[in-house]
């Protein structure tokens, strides 16, 4: 039996688990705040908030690619330690009111979290057995979904209206203690494959001539297109007459129900496989789109249709580490998960600049452009399912 079957779980893929949990309660109240610190507090117009955001995201592209290469050569585990300390120093922007200095920090966040994130997929796709990993992606981006949803209200009480210092610094120092706790994960490596010589790793190139894993980069950018433009949902939710409570409100029903939505996924994945349960979440994500565009103009619309796309936005990231193992064996996983990190930053960029622009036209017109780009992943997720191959297992070592 394999060191790590569904049967009994390893120890080190639970601390993942409280890893990501940690993490997520430090991300997503300073991400979910960022567009209006930039709107009300360094009083950017909602272009600019666009721009600053989808500058993070350049950064973020960098990252993914060097880092996808240094994750499979160095290991997961100091990757994600990197990544996690670089997004603690990037709340510090909270405190600063200098333009440049709070452009860096947001930088320097895109980045870690970029790396935290291809290190972390790839360190969950070793230490899950394959019978379980969908449950345990689930769990795993419960990390981010459960942790917004307990950070947000904390964040709330230590932000009040204004008093975004404090929640900068209170960020900080709880990103330290998720360092801390990162270093306790042992390091992780595919276990050798029996009567079999290693091939040598693909550079880059070779992995974008699989015409697999090009439908797989197309299934993770199109949908991410729609998620980059739910990014402003806070900022809209405001302008509609929304407080900050309100905001953070919306933050933490989305993240509960986005939570059930990854566990019903990771559990069908394990059952019947990804093809159902991805197919369903796209059929979601459109439906989604199509009440934001009958609803747009209320605060009510907007709380039950981003909530609802968001949702399965995160059902489709529950089943991304399922569709890497089928498609890539574990030698590349690194560089898959940072091409894959490449596409959704360039999707946010997109999303996010799509944004920026059309919502000053209307409000209606950048989900508009979106429902097509996910209808076009709908039609491509079907050819995608078609044929599976198996994974291997991993070993525990230096």
């Amino acid at each position: 039996m394999s060191e790590s079957s569904s049967e009994n779980p390893p120890w080190p893929l639970y601390l993942l688990l409280a890893v990501q949990l940690l993490n997520g309660m430090m991300l997503m109240p300073g991400r979910n705040f960022i567009s209006i610190y930039l709107n009300e507090i360094m009083e950017y117009p909602v272009r600019q908030v666009a721009q600053v955001m989808a500058w993070g995201q350049v950064v973020g592209m960098v990252a993914s690619v060097v880092g996808g290469i240094l994750s499979d050569r160095w290991g997961h585990k100091m990757l994600l330690m990197l990544g996690v300390a670089a997004t603690a120093l990037s709340n510090l922007l909270y405190v600063l009111h200098v333009p440049w200095a709070v452009s860096a920090l947001w930088g320097l966040g895109s980045a870690g979290l970029g790396l935290a994130t291809l290190s972390s997929q790839g360190y969950l796709t070793l230490a899950a057995g394959a019978g379980a990993l969908g449950v345990f992606s689930a769990l795993y981006n419960w990390g981010y979904t459960i942790g917004g949803a307990v950070g947000n209200p904390l964040a709330v009480a230590i932000l009040g209206e204004n008093r975004y210092a404090a929640l900068g610094l209170a960020l900080t120092g709880f990103g330290a203690l998720t360092v801390l706790a990162t270093g306790f994960l042992p390091r992780l490596r595919p276990r050798p494959r029996p009567q079999e010589t290693q091939p040598a790793p693909d550079g880059y190139g070779a992995l974008l001539r699989r015409p697999r894993l090009l439908v797989l980069g197309l299934l993770r950018f199109l949908p991410t297109c729609y998620y980059g433009v739910t990014t402003l949902l806070p900022l809209l939710i405001k302008q509609q007459g929304g407080s900050n409570v309100a905001v953070a409100w919306y933050a933490a029903g989305s993240s509960i129900f986005a939570s059930l939505t990854q566990l019903a996924a990771g559990r069908l994945a394990d059952r019947r496989g990804v093809r159902v349960p991805a197919l369903f979440a796209f059929g979601v994500m459109l439906a989604a789109i199509v009440g934001t565009l009958l609803t747009a103009h209320s605060v009510w619309g907007l709380y039950l249709f981003g909530a609802l796309g968001v949702g399965a936005a995160w059902a489709l990231s529950t089943l991304l580490p399922g569709m890497v193992a089928v498609a890539a064996e574990p030698e590349v996983h690194g560089r898959v998960f940072g091409l894959l990190h490449l596409l959704w930053t360039g999707a946010m960029i997109l999303g996010t600049l799509l944004g920026g622009e059309l919502l000053a036209l209307d409000v209606r017109a950048p989900f508009a452009v979106v429902g097509v780009l996910v209808s076009i992943a709908l039609a491509l997720a079907v050819w995608f399912f078609r044929t599976e191959k198996p994974t291997s297992d991993p070993v525990y070592g230096n």
